[in-house]
C-alpha cells in the first residue's frame, strides 16, 4: 500500500509522455491509454483481493489459536480448582 502514490504518479507521467511521443493517432492512442488504464486497475483490484483474502485468513487463523488457547487454558484451570 506504501508504494500506491507512486505507482499512481508513474502511471499519470507515462500517460503524458506517450501521448507526446505517441506515433499512433489521437484515436488508437485514447484507445490504447484506456486499456492499459482498465488492466492497471483490474491487476490492481486483483492485488487489493488477494490481500483482503490474506487479511482474513491471518485474522481466522488467530481467532482460532486464540480460542483453542483460551479452551486450554480454562481446562488447565478448572483441573487445579478441583485438586
Amino acid at each position: 500500500m506504501k508504494s500506491l502514490p507512486g505507482i499512481l504518479i508513474g502511471l499519470a507521467a507515462g500517460v503524458v509522455l506517450g501521448m507526446l511521443v505517441a506515433p499512433e493517432k489521437g484515436k488508437s492512442t485514447r484507445k490504447r491509454i484506456s486499456n492499459e488504464t482498465d488492466s492497471f486497475f483490474k491487476d490492481l483490484q486483483d492485488q487489493l483481493q488477494s490481500g483482503i483474502d490474506n487479511i482474513k485468513t491471518q485474522y481466522n487463523d488467530f481467532v482460532e489459536t486464540s480460542a483453542s488457547r483460551t479452551k486450554d487454558a480454562i481446562g488447565q484451570a478448572e483441573g487445579r480448582a478441583k485438586r
